[in-house]
């Protein structure tokens, strides 16, 4: 799976080079929905999480993006529980480009990605530099609302003195809503 989705990369960054024109571009959106985050390393599954985002076009292919999100897991050890969060605050640029209705972006963000864990009455946590590039599509369901459909790979680095770097996968399924700029055609 990670070999195809290297070899997509190049082919979603190429057609978000060449956008279709359009009546309108996004002047700012904003988005939120439902998150998971799945780490192969440690074959975890955090599958409750939450996604907030917010982009301003800067051309009518490439905006500016923020986004945090937060994952969690709860998993039964012996007579207890393990408790398992990570928490991203991410920044980066998009490039986006529409197909007939739907409209498709590749993204690379960078930020910081905090984890931790708890289990019998010990908490550990770190804090990691990240980045994450990730590609999706906007489904438009009215004038100013879309559907949005999201995966993302975090890269995260190494903690000082330790070899708990790796990588996450993320998907996201949101809600949009985008504030449109009208031009003249």
């Amino acid at each position: 799976m990670i070999a195809a989705m290297r070899r997509g990369w190049p082919v979603v960054l190429l057609l978000s080079l060449f956008p279709r024109p359009a009546l309108a571009q996004t002047a700012f959106e904003v988005s939120g929905g439902y998150s998971l985050a799945h780490d192969p390393r440690d074959a975890v599954t955090l599958p409750a999480g939450w996604f907030a985002g917010a982009a301003i076009g800067l051309t009518s292919a490439l905006s500016a993006v923020a986004d945090v999100s937060g994952q969690y897991a709860t998993i039964d050890l012996f007579d207890t529980d393990a408790r398992l969060t990570a928490h991203s605050v991410m920044g980066g640029l998009r490039l986006s480009a529409r197909l007939g209705r739907i409209t498709e972006f590749g993204q690379v963000l960078a930020g910081v990605v905090r984890t931790s864990g708890s289990a019998f009455g010990s908490t550990t946590s770190g804090q990691s530099i990240a980045v994450q590039p990730g590609a999706g599509i906007d489904y438009p369901l009215a004038r100013t609302w879309s559907a949005r459909a999201e995966l993302d790979i975090r890269l995260i680095a190494s903690q000082p003195d330790t070899t708990n770097g790796g990588h996450q996968y993320r998907f996201v399924a949101a809600l949009v809503y985008a504030n449109r700029q009208h031009r003249s055609p």
